[in-house]
């Protein structure tokens, strides 16, 4: 018998390079001897997140553009195995989803 869980595959890769070359990059840790920066981060905040199934779901990310616009983290679809197998994709400011999973991709995830 399986365990019961809830499962987060998340953004596919292509979204997830797109945000890091259209994303803010923002200073995450710095040199404590020179104060210069060590490593940068996308600008984003939490909005909501996914329930999942003991409500231990994703948390979901409005991310900051280069050019001003903001694009946002949305549950796509969760199949059940055991549980809700969570993908994601973004959703601009219009509502226009992007990088979204094909059915191929969701069922050799399953």
């Amino acid at each position: 018998m399986g365990i019961r869980m809830t499962q987060v595959v998340g953004l596919k890769l292509e979204a997830e390079t797109w945000l890091d070359a259209n994303g803010i990059q923002v200073p995450t840790s710095f040199c404590p001897h020179c104060n210069g920066v060590l490593s940068t981060g996308l600008q984003s905040e939490v909005y909501g997140h996914c329930p999942g199934m003991f409500d231990d779901g994703p948390a979901l990310r409005t991310y900051q553009l280069k050019d001003g616009k903001t694009v946002r983290e949305v549950e796509q679809c969760s199949p059940w195995s055991s549980g809700p197998v969570i993908f994601l994709c973004l959703e601009d400011e219009n509502g226009v989803r992007m990088f979204e999973w094909s059915e191929l991709e969701i069922k050799l995830h399953m």
